[in-house]
């Protein structure tokens, strides 16, 4: 049995995200996903369908961790060019996957199996298909490569259904109330980082000025190491509140 993946990218696909058409959300769903299941979301990347652009970044990033999760570009239309890139990017061919062909015909009929359906049918050759019970074309997995639809709830569905590869120890999460300014603390916090570097610290200030408020999160994989730090910021803070 292969190893799950300890790390992971995101590559969304979509001129629409970049042009601030549409609010991405398909990354922030699989970024808490993956925090739950104890793999790092070391990266998320959004490029314009390109076929170049989408290449060259997924090349990149599926050599420099565990796994990549793509999103978008799949559907029907001349701009979905995210199958044919991957393909190109492995240096294997497109085909029409059986299967999907047969799922489509079986629901649409033959005379509903147009053009835009048929190019939904296409996946990298030598690729195994990521089905779900939201849609009837699949997404696909070649190498590390986990290409999954653009559209929200298709993607979560998918995204659900691979889960079990990635992780193993999930991360768990303290966030400590602070109504104070960060730069009171600042110091301090980052000594506290230094001596547990197996826990992830950050502080997210929620109102500046006058009454300032925020959070310092806390997460790690080590539940024991976690509650330390958690115990070493809450000294911190109530040394200075005094």
């Amino acid at each position: 049995m292969s190893m799950a993946h300890q790390t992971a990218a995101i590559l969304v696909i979509g001129n629409e995200v970049l042009s601030g058409r549409t609010r991405e959300a398909n990354a922030y769903y699989a970024a808490g996903k993956l925090f739950n299941r104890g793999c790092r979301l070391s990266e998320v990347a959004i490029v314009p369908d390109e076929a170049d652009a989408i290449i060259s970044t997924l090349n990149r990033l599926r050599t420099q961790f565990d796994a990549v999760i793509t999103s978008g570009g799949i559907g029907p239309t001349h701009d979905d060019i995210t199958m044919e890139s991957i393909a190109e990017a492995f240096g294997v061919e497109l085909i029409e996957h059986s299967y999907i062909v047969q799922a489509m015909t079986d629901h649409y009929g033959e005379e509903g199996m147009n053009e835009g359906r048929r190019r939904m049918s296409r996946v990298p050759q030598g690729a195994k298909l990521i089905r779900c019970d939201k849609t009837i074309a699949p997404g696909a997995r070649i190498g590390n490569v986990y290409i999954l639809a653009g559209v929200p709830y298709i993607f979560e569905s998918q995204l659900d259904s691979i889960l079990d590869d990635f992780g193993d120890t999930p991360y768990q999460r303290i966030e400590i109330e602070v109504a104070l300014a960060e730069s009171i603390f600042a110091n301090q916090l980052t000594a506290i980082q230094q001596q547990f570097d197996d826990v992830e610290i950050g502080s997210y200030p929620g109102r500046c000025g006058p009454n300032p408020c925020g959070k310092i999160c806390l997460s790690s994989q080590d539940k024991l190491r976690l509650n330390e730090a958690v115990d070493s910021v809450n000294s911190m803070l109530k040394a200075i509140s005094n």
